[in-house]
């Protein structure tokens, strides 16, 4: 049988329309909508939650997206996730839910949090309090991905201990 070139483009677009379907180069990580269900869902997994704090048009954020949590997070959805990776962007007036129902912004998440400035990798438990400290800044050395391990790990940790 011989496929039409509309067919497999069809075809393709269909599959990567499907539900939990992402991009192979997808380079976004999901946003924080409501801590509630996200601090429900770290409850009932053991999953710490990392959180990458950014703001738009930032090449250091940019990269540690693309570079390390990207990646993470793909290789999370593979498997039994151990953790869960979001964004959320300190300067945006977006609206999440709060864990006592109320309605806050990614901004107002962020300055409860003590972030200032970008990029900021942070892990939290399921009544979102910090495990462990702040990743914070780009290492241009290349040992970002041994301190953003160390983070994880530490999480981890701390997480089970609990």
């Amino acid at each position: 049988m011989r496929w039409s070139r509309r067919a497999v483009l069809l075809a393709a677009a269909a599959l990567a329309c499907a539900p939990g379907a992402r991009a192979a180069d997808s380079t976004t990580l999901p946003p924080i909508d409501d801590l509630r269900a996200l601090a429900a869902e770290s409850a009932r997994t053991g999953a710490p939650v990392i959180v990458l704090f950014s703001t738009p048009g930032c090449p250091y954020c940019r990269e540690v997206r693309q570079n390390y949590l990207v990646p993470r997070a793909a290789e999370q959805q593979r498997r039994v996730p151990q953790y869960i990776v979001r964004e959320v962007d300190i300067t945006s007036r977006r609206r999440i839910g709060a864990l006592n129902g109320q309605i806050l912004t990614e901004a107002q998440f962020a300055d409860r949090h003590g972030v200032g400035m970008v990029p900021v990798v942070m892990a939290f438990d399921a009544s979102w309090r910090p495990l462990g400290e702040p990743l914070v800044g780009l290492d241009r050395a290349g040992f970002y991905e041994s301190y953003l391990e160390k983070l994880v790990a530490e999480a981890l940790r701390l997480r089970a201990a609990r």
